[in-house]
């Protein structure tokens, strides 16, 4: 069985398109024509139905699932012949969300290059749903993807690790504080420490993700349904990048447990101006979860990078402890 032939024969299942295929593998349409052929005259049988659209014949179907246990043969003997050398070298490839690399590989890096320094960690950032998919074709060993339930996963062929539930909070200035709650200011400090709506700031400048970012989508559609839609002063995807205007004045952002870790290990010195208080509308609402596929053979930079991203996600429900002590 030639692996160039199962390989893109995978790759046009997944797309159910020759000519995605093609792009995606970066290879013609004519090669992957031929690549389809040379399977069905190696097997004598028909894969794909072509019209009215492309779908999987009954064969196709038997040798896709016979080609996934091969992939993953495979995989499982590379990483055995990977563990069997003096010195663990190689890369492990781990999928995230967008916008949550950063502060994922300053956590994880000194962890696991402590243990394997020989190795390399390439990160994959894609939405939660395709993380599945990338897992279940073996494209990606480890993904944590954030969801609101369970239905992007495969229990059947993934293992799937709960790592965190998510709660947001919002991150402000005390000069705004003074400015928007005059009223309210200092006592306000104190009664948001127990939690703040979104509505209650709508009239504070923000710093927000673009419209591509689902949790920013439902803050700001929370906003609108009450009436009261948000001043963007800035819409970008680097909201680690502008703590110290933050600090400054300027607006007000919303951050996760990892990135709020992130940032005031990083940042500390603006945090002395800054004051976090929990969103209520947003706590516990997505999970974060560890998903790997069940038939991938876990070697030991595998199954330490499991315990090492269950370590620092227990990490990040302290954070707010830490933050409220050393003020």
């Amino acid at each position: 069985m030639n692996m160039t032939d199962i390989q893109c024969f995978i790759k046009v299942t997944e797309l159910m398109s020759f000519t995605k295929a093609a792009e995606a593998l970066y290879t013609s349409q004519q090669a992957v024509s031929l690549h389809i052929k040379h399977l069905e005259s190696t097997y004598k049988v028909q894969l794909f139905e072509r019209k009215p659209s492309l779908k999987l014949t009954p064969s196709g179907q038997m040798l896709l699932e016979a080609a996934r246990d091969i992939i993953d043969r495979e995989n499982q003997l590379l990483n055995q012949f990977i563990t069997m050398q003096d010195e663990f070298v190689g890369e492990i490839t781990i999928g995230l969300p967008p916008n949550r690399s950063t502060a994922f590989v300053c956590e994880f890096t000194p962890h696991f290059s402590s243990e394997y320094p020989n190795m390399t960690i390439h990160l994959v950032e894609k939405t939660s749903p395709d993380l599945s998919a990338a897992v279940k074709n073996n494209e990606i060993d480890l993904a944590l993807p954030l969801v609101s339930k369970y239905e992007y996963f495969d229990s059947d062929l993934c293992e799937i690790v709960p790592l965190e539930t998510e709660d947001l909070y919002l991150i402000i200035s005390d000069g705004l504080l003074r400015k928007y709650f005059s009223d309210q200011y200092p006592a306000c400090k104190t009664a948001f420490m127990e939690g703040v709506s979104v509505t209650d700031f709508s009239h504070v400048p923000m710093f927000l993700h673009p419209a591509s970012s689902r949790l920013h989508e439902a803050i700001v559609s929370k906003l609108v349904q009450n009436g009261t839609p948000p001043f963007m002063r800035i819409k970008t995807s680097l909201t680690s990048s502008l703590v110290s205007l933050c600090a400054e004045g300027y607006g007000v952002f919303f951050s996760t447990p990892m990135l709020l870790k992130h940032l005031y290990d990083t940042q500390p010195k603006c945090f002395e101006s800054l004051h976090v208080f929990p969103v209520m509308e947003f706590q516990g609402t997505r999970k974060t979860l560890l998903l790997y596929h069940k038939n991938k053979y876990l070697s030991k930079p595998l199954s330490s990078s499991i315990h090492i991203i269950q370590q620092i996600y227990k990490e990040h429900k302290c954070v707010m402890d830490r933050i409220q002590a050393e003020r």
